[in-house]
C-alpha cells in the first residue's frame, strides 16, 4: 500500500463518558497541546495530496468537544476528502450541530451502541442516559438525511446480545454495522476479550447474518472475517463451536422479541481487502502523533515534525507492517496473510511484538497441516 486507504484522526481525547474499553482513556477536559485549527488544515492539505485521497474518519474522545469541528469537516470537504465523524452519545449532538456538519460535507456519522437496551448499553458506557440520547441522535440523523452507522464492541459482556443489536441496526436503517473486537489497550483489559474460538464463532455468524438479512457488516480489529468470507465462498466451513449455533438460531427464531428481519444494503463506502494496522491505514492523535492504528500505541512520527507522506512511507514500523511476509509464526505462512494479516495491535498487546501471530485466530494454515 503506497498510500493510506483510510485515516483515523483523534481530534480530541476529551469526552463526557467513561467507557470500559476506551482506547484513549478519555478525560473530561481538552488537552491544551491539541493540534490547533490551522495545524488541522495543514494535515488535510497533506491528505489531499495522496492519490487516491484516503477516507477520513474523525474520532476521539468525542470530536464534538471541539468548537472547530464543523470548520475541519468543511475544509476536508473543500479538499475533496470524504469524511465521516464518530460521536459519543451525548447531548452535544444537537439537530443544529448535525445539520451544520451535514452542510459542511460530513458524508456519514457513527454512533456506538454496545447493548440493545438502556440498562446494558449505559452500564458499558459508564453513564446513565447515553442509550436514550444515542437513539435520539439516530432519529435526528434520519430526519436530516445523514447516512449513519452503528459501532459495537464485542466483549465477553456483549457477545450474547449481538443478535439483538443486529436487529436494532436493521430497524434503524444503518448503512453499516461495524463490529469491533476489543483490543486490550487503554482502559480495555484482556479479561474483556472473547476466546479465540468465540472470535471464530462470531465472525462466522456475521457472515451468515450479512447473507441472510442483507445487513452491511464490517469487522474491526478482526480481519479474520476476510479469511472466513473467502473460505465460505469456496464451500469450506471453518471450525465453529456452540456459540455460533446459538447466535445463528436467533437469526431465524429470535429470542422472544421476534426474528431478525430482512435488511437492505445501503450507501457502501467501499472497502479493500488487506487493510489493517499500518497497511493502508494510519492514525493521527490529538497532539499530532502518528500510529499504525489507534490500538497499536507505537509512535511512528509526529506531523508537527515530519510530513504524513514521509512517516507512512519511511518509518520502520510502517515499512515492517506493509509486507505481510514479515509476519511471524503461523500468520507469516498463512495463505490468507495478504487479505488478512491479523490484528497487529492485538499481537503487540498480548505478546509485545507487533509482527507476532494473531493471538485470537484458531485457523491453522494449510502449509502447517500434514
Amino acid at each position: 500500500m503506497d498510500t493510506p486507504y483510510i485515516v483515523f484522526w483523534e481530534l480530541t481525547r476529551a469526552c463526557m463518558l467513561a467507557c470500559k474499553h476506551c482506547r484513549a482513556k478519555a478525560i473530561k477536559k481538552r488537552n491544551p497541546n491539541e493540534l490547533e485549527t490551522e495545524e488541522c488544515f495543514n494535515i488535510i492539505e497533506q491528505l489531499s495530496k495522496f492519490n487516491p485521497t484516503p477516507l477520513l474518519i474523525i474520532t476521539g474522545g468525542d470530536p464534538l468537544m471541539r468548537e472547530d469541528l464543523v470548520d475541519v469537516v468543511d475544509y476536508a470537504s473543500q479538499n475533496k476528502i470524504r469524511v465521516a465523524v464518530a460521536f459519543s452519545g451525548t447531548y452535544l449532538a444537537t439537530e443544529e450541530k448535525l445539520k451544520a456538519l451535514r452542510d459542511a460535507g460530513m458524508a456519514r456519522m457513527a454512533i456506538s451502541i454496545d447493548g440493545s437496551t438502556a440498562e446494558k448499553h449505559d452500564e458499558f458506557r459508564g453513564f446513565r442516559g447515553t442509550f436514550e440520547e444515542s437513539m435520539k441522535i439516530l432519529s435526528r440523523a434520519k430526519k436530516l438525511g445523514i447516512p449513519f452507522q452503528i459501532n459495537t464492541t464485542v466483549t465477553r459482556d456483549t457477545i450474547e446480545d449481538l443478535p439483538n443489536i443486529a436487529k436494532l441496526c436493521i430497524e434503524k436503517g444503518v448503512v453499516l454495522w461495524d463490529v469491533f473486537f476489543v483490543v486490550p489497550t487503554g482502559r480495555a483489559k484482556a479479561e474483556l476479550m472473547p476466546t479465540p474460538q468465540e472470535f471464530e464463532d462470531v465472525l462466522c455468524w456475521l457472515y451468515d447474518l450479512s447473507r441472510k438479512t442483507g445487513l452491511n457488516v464490517k469487522s474491526s480489529a478482526a480481519t479474520h472475517l476476510r479469511r472466513i468470507e473467502r473460505m465460505r465462498e469456496k464451500g469450506k466451513m471453518p471450525k465453529v463451536g456452540k456459540l455460533y449455533y446459538k447466535l445463528l438460531d436467533q437469526i431465524e427464531k429470535g429470542n422472544g422479541s421476534g426474528k431478525i428481519v430482512d435488511g437492505v444494503r445501503r450507501d457502501h463506502i467501499g472497502r479493500m481487502l488487506g487493510i489493517t494496522d499500518g497497511r493502508g491505514m494510519l492514525f493521527i492523535s490529538h497532539v499530532g502523533e502518528v500510529y499504525p492504528s489507534g490500538f497499536l500505541p507505537l509512535v511512528a512520527g509526529n506531523v508537527r515534525e515530519e510530513s504524513l507522506r514521509d512517516i507512512y512511507k519511511n518509518s520502520r514500523i510502517f515499512v515492517d507492517l506493509k509486507n505481510p511476509n514479515n509476519l511471524k509464526g503461523k500468520c507469516g505462512v498463512c495463505e490468507y496473510r495478504f487479505i488478512c494479516g491479523g490484528s497487529r495491535a492485538r499481537a503487540y498487546a498480548l505478546t509485545g511484538d507487533y509482527l507476532e501471530a494473531e493471538p485470537c485466530c484458531i485457523y491453522v494454515p494449510s502449509t502447517l497441516v500434514d
